[in-house]
């Protein structure tokens, strides 16, 4: 497909962009994926691969600012600030400070449990269809070894209750019996049976090959270039432009500088995420937050090969770069060896740059002005859990419609309004 036969160009090819593209083709357009690199090697390849319900309270939320300086002053905490002197970083932060209310998680979760749910539900139809991903739904279960953040937590799943998420409480004989690879230390724990998990690279892949089998082209390692023109946008690749009725900017952390290009501005910052996956461990029953840590572990066993153990976390915010950083990998494996029996040593590590806005909601629908654009960026750790639904929402929104979940979506959220 050349650029001028195209209908819509989608610009990324991770989870969220490929997810667009399927759900721009079933809608009967022509589409056209461009990848800076090759389709999933950013953000989507190797992170937990979760689809919970259960998770559905923002990153900006107040107990993230009440842990304050000790977390993110500290090279081992879950959310770590390499604070310098950057006009951008601090803007996030206070942005992301104003945002960390009560007020502003009773907005948000009701509208992440409906998306999540959606995407689970569109999970289900595309694994009756596509090449295998190892989806599975086993629930998962957020594990506690302080007694006082077990508490806590107790406290505040009223919120999610509310919405329906169904959830077991077990203390810590209870949790041991539940998850036999949880240590004696463990205070207590929490079951989502809704909850589920895939395999983040066989996904992908699997989108890839879906994508084309409705037609779409994926382009791998090539640039493109977004020009404004007036109320639309164009996009150059090879030296030729053309304005497709739909461009879709889905370019992971990459998003806000190409956005940036075309007058679009959105305060995203790339939060650096690690994975560490291991071959020959015992792998748990279900999936497991360890829960003080913000720790993912992931079982995902494999038809071709050896069952691997995956366990993911840490945020690294404001960092471009996806060099390895021994010293949040060692913190993953410790708190590993804290909460499970089992060797968390050796294994194949990876680190990947989400989009974070200062909400800690993703960007999805048109910004003003522009009327041939479409954002769908800023999932943050929600990529994978978000996908499908986005990319449900992004061909509604090129249809015409506008969907009632995007007004807290919006691009331009960030800019107050006049009048």
């Amino acid at each position: 497909m050349s650029l001028a036969e195209a209908d819509a160009v989608v610009v990324g090819a991770g989870a969220v962009g490929l997810c667009c593209a399927c759900a721009l083709a079933e809608a009967g357009l022509r589409v056209l994926v461009l990848e800076r690199d090759r389709p999933g090697a950013g953000a989507s390849w190797a992170n937990a691969g979760w689809v919970v319900p259960s998770h559905s309270v923002p990153l900006a939320e107040p107990s993230v600012l009440r842990r304050g300086l000790r977390w993110v002053l500290h090279p081992e905490s879950p959310l770590y600030v390499p604070l310098r002197p950057d006009a951008t970083l601090w803007k996030w932060l206070w942005q992301f400070r104003s945002c960390s209310t009560e007020l502003h998680v009773r907005r948000a979760v009701p509208v992440l449990v409906r998306l999540q749910r959606r995407s689970a539900e569109l999970y289900e139809r595309l694994a009756a269809r596509a090449p295998e991903f190892g989806w599975r739904r086993t629930g998962s279960l957020s594990v506690f070894l302080d007694p006082v953040e077990y508490r806590a937590f107790l406290q505040e799943l009223d919120l999610l209750r509310r919405e329906g998420v169904a959830a077991e409480v077990l203390e810590g004989q209870a949790a041991r019996a539940r998850e036999p690879l949880l240590r004696p230390e463990v205070a207590g724990a929490v079951y989502f049976p809704e909850d589920a998990h895939l395999d983040p690279a066989r996904l992908v892949t699997s989108l890839a090959d879906w994508a084309r089998q409705l037609g779409v082209e994926v382009r791998s390692r090539c640039h493109a270039r977004l020009h404004r023109h007036g109320g639309a946008v164009g996009v150059e690749l090879d030296g030729r432009e053309l304005r497709p009725a739909a461009v879709v900017v889905a370019a992971g952390a990459w998003s806000a500088p190409l956005l940036r290009s075309v007058g679009v501005r959105l305060p995203l910052l790339p939060a650096k995420g690690y994975s560490v996956t291991l071959l020959g461990r015992p792998l748990p029953r279900s999936p497991l937050m360890l829960s003080e840590a913000r720790v993912a572990v992931t079982p995902l066993p494999d038809p071709e090969g050896p069952p691997r153990l995956r366990l993911a976390g840490t945020l690294e915010l404001g960092v471009w770069s996806d060099e390895l950083n021994q010293t949040r990998l060692a913190a993953i494996r410790r708190a590993a060896a804290r909460y499970l029996r089992l060797d968390p040593e050796g294994g194949e590590a990876w680190a990947g740059l989400r989009p974070c806005s200062p909400d800690g909601l993703p960007a999805v629908g048109r910004p003003p002005g522009v009327e041939n654009l479409v954002v769908a960026t800023g999932h943050g750790t929600l990529g994978i859990s978000l996908a499908p639904v986005t990319g449900e929402l992004v061909a509604r929104v090129v249809g015409g419609d506008q969907p009632a979940e995007l007004e807290l979506l919006r691009p331009d959220r960030f800019t107050p309004r006049l009048g």
